[in-house]
């Protein structure tokens, strides 16, 4: 099994590598470098402090969940625990690594796993929740006056299911009572019962804790309306940055649901993080956008797309210090290694 994940995840990170160096090569590899080249660099300055922004409204909404069971636990760890998992999420596959932030919480903020799987899973759902109805918004917006090419709705509405079917079982599991039930019976299968009883445990303590973050679901949901609305200035910045002698013809709102939608892509389980179908969907929603003709690609909106990734994957990079920390943690803590 690990080495069919392993196979996978190498098979997905060819796939979004070679949609990347497809895109480079419509777009002439030559002329998207000179337009990086020409970045504006106060619009980079611009755009990687929205996408800290973006990322810390994350983190405060993980943290939002977490002070109900755990009101003196430290924020600065909480939000460096938080960075760490968005990290991982950004490198794996439909952003599954952010399920390792409760290991991140428990090694610097002391906070049990159950308690931050319950702050992962209504963040996670909260999440999942408001980009589908951003979405939804946002395609009966942009078909109001657009005629969008049946490959992006098709990718968005696969991505708006994907979304809707995780929030929908993120909050059956914290708070469906069958659940929890249907779990510990597997506790009685021979032979792998016994190995099932610290997970069925965790479920059940994740449960307890979940009716104690209800109350903080309006406030998370307006925090990740504000972390959308940060990652669209992020955008706004980079488009402007690479035309910045073009008179503006789009708009925020324009780049709020266009950051709705780049999210929605990152979860197709095609490649790592939406590693090139991201990219692909920028490019081709710009270009109807702008009312380019789709018959050559312009090297100025792939730059975009390359920019947009390596900021927004690189402003990330903060959790690599709390991620190496508790991995050095993890491995003198191991008996077989020590």
């Amino acid at each position: 099994m690990a080495k069919f994940s392993r196979v996978r995840i190498v098979v997905q990170l060819i796939v979004g590598v070679a949609i990347l160096l497809w895109l480079l090569q419509l777009g002439n590899s030559s002329e998207v470098f000179t337009s990086i080249l020409q970045f504006n660099p106060i619009h980079l300055i611009g755009a990687v402090a929205f996408f800290l922004t973006a990322s810390t409204f994350v983190g405060l909404a993980l943290c939002t969940t977490l002070r109900r069971s755990n009101p003196n636990a430290p924020l600065r760890q909480m939000l460096m625990a938080s960075f760490a998992g968005q990290l991982l999420s950004d490198v794996t596959p439909v952003r599954s690594g952010y399920f390792l932030t409760p290991v991140f919480l428990k090694g610097l903020a002391s906070i049990p796993v159950e308690k931050g799987m319950t702050g992962v899973l209504a963040t996670g759902g909260i999440n999942s929740f408001v980009k589908v109805i951003i979405c939804l918004v946002g395609l009966g917006y942009f078909t109001s006056y657009l005629q969008l090419p049946a490959d992006i709705t098709t990718s968005l509405l696969v991505g708006v299911v994907v979304l809707l079917i995780a929030g929908v079982f993120f909050m059956l599991l914290m708070w469906n009572k069958r659940f929890s039930r249907l779990v510990v019976k597997f506790e009685r299968i021979p032979l792998f019962g016994k190995k099932l009883t610290k997970f069925t445990k965790v479920f059940v303590d994740v449960q307890k804790e979940g009716s104690k973050v209800r109350y903080s679901l309006v406030f998370v949901a307006a925090l990740i309306l504000l972390s959308i609305l940060a990652n669209a200035t992020a955008l706004y910045f980079i488009f402007y940055g690479i035309w910045f002698t073009l008179t503006p013809t789009l708009h925020l709102i324009d780049f709020f649901f266009i950051a709705a939608f780049a999210s929605v892509l990152t979860y197709i389980p095609i490649t790592i993080a939406g590693l090139g179908v991201q990219e692909a969907g920028y490019v081709l929603l710009l270009h109807i956008l702008l009312g380019l003709p789709l018959s050559s690609i312009n090297p100025n909106l792939v730059a975009f797309a390359l920019i947009t990734r390596a900021l927004f994957t690189g402003t990330d990079i903060i959790g690599i210090g709390p991620l190496i920390k508790v991995g050095l943690k993890q491995n003198s803590a191991d008996p077989i290694r020590s």
